[in-house]
């Protein structure tokens, strides 16, 4: 199983100006090609409005392509039948980027994480109780107990509430996640938690990752390889070992040296005086 993205490009067309008039056209995405091999996890990393959430609603149709083709496993996944794309979303699940939006406040947590269950009860065949099972069962991986499945998610943390997105993820046994800022709303102690807890079950399940991030220190510890885009365009790709340690575009170095520094002697809002205290 892999994903591969073939010269794909998205034009968003102009917004209208009177009765008869459109603006100009808007391309999102412009002749973008990558691949996702199977037990990767590959980074695309990119400022706001570089295109990374568009790119992800092409990969789950919906958005349409303007030109290109996305392969997921062989299929073209823009030309499969409704019932057929039905089937590979069971396959290919996403973690969003604010646990708590994406939770529905009105459903209990069992609710939420079954939900895939039971939208994909053809695929999946369950009876009732067995749904409640595996609920408690991914409560369980994610590390939360059975106690937290009839609450509700305004009764968890932000942290507790992603660890409940990546539950739903899980919930139909995908083999493909695509991870969209999943630690961005989060903070520094919690998302280090969760990037544990991601590259855990990546083992414990042979998970593909595909994580779209504008942090490059969050890229570099949790992916394999990474892709630079800026404006639509792909301006650099390849292992994140050899992007970091020798980038070849304008752009990928303006974004690692925007990086902060962790040896607090080298912050630039520390005064000298100060960096020389103690030496």
């Amino acid at each position: 199983m892999s994903l591969v993205i073939e010269n794909v490009t998205k034009t968003f067309p102009g917004q209208r100006q009177g009765l008869f008039g459109r603006g100009d056209s808007f391309t999102a995405l412009d002749d973008v090609s990558l691949r996702v091999a199977k037990g990767a996890s590959f980074g695309l990393v990119g400022e706001s409005g570089s295109g990374k959430t568009t790119l992800t609603r092409c990969i789950l149709r919906l958005e349409s392509l303007t030109s290109g083709r996305i392969l997921f496993d062989g299929a073209d996944v823009h030309a499969l039948a409704s019932a057929e794309m039905r089937r590979l979303r069971s396959r290919l699940q996403i973690v969003f980027q604010d646990p708590y939006a994406s939770l529905d406040p009105r459903m209990t947590i069992h609710d939420i994480v079954a939900e895939p269950l039971v939208i994909h009860r053809d695929v999946v065949k369950m009876t009732e109780r067995q749904r409640t099972e595996r609920v408690a069962e991914l409560l369980l991986q994610v590390g939360l107990g059975t106690q937290h499945l009839f609450r509700y998610p305004h009764e968890f943390s932000g942290g507790q509430r992603q660890r409940i997105g990546i539950a739903r993820a899980l919930a139909v046994r995908p083999e493909f996640l695509i991870l969209d800022e999943p630690t961005s709303a989060l903070d520094v102690s919690v998302q280090a938690e969760v990037l544990n807890l991601l590259h855990r079950l990546q083992v414990e399940l042979g998970l593909t990752y595909f994580f779209i991030s504008h942090d490059l220190g969050v890229i570099r510890y949790i992916c394999d390889d990474v892709a630079v885009i800026y404006r639509g365009k792909l301006v650099e790709q390849g292992p994140v070992a050899e992007i970091f340690d020798r980038p070849q575009n304008d752009y990928t170095r303006m974004l690692l040296n925007a990086m902060p520094d962790p040896d607090p002697d080298r912050s630039p809002f520390r005064r000298p005086a100060e960096a020389g205290v103690g030496a």
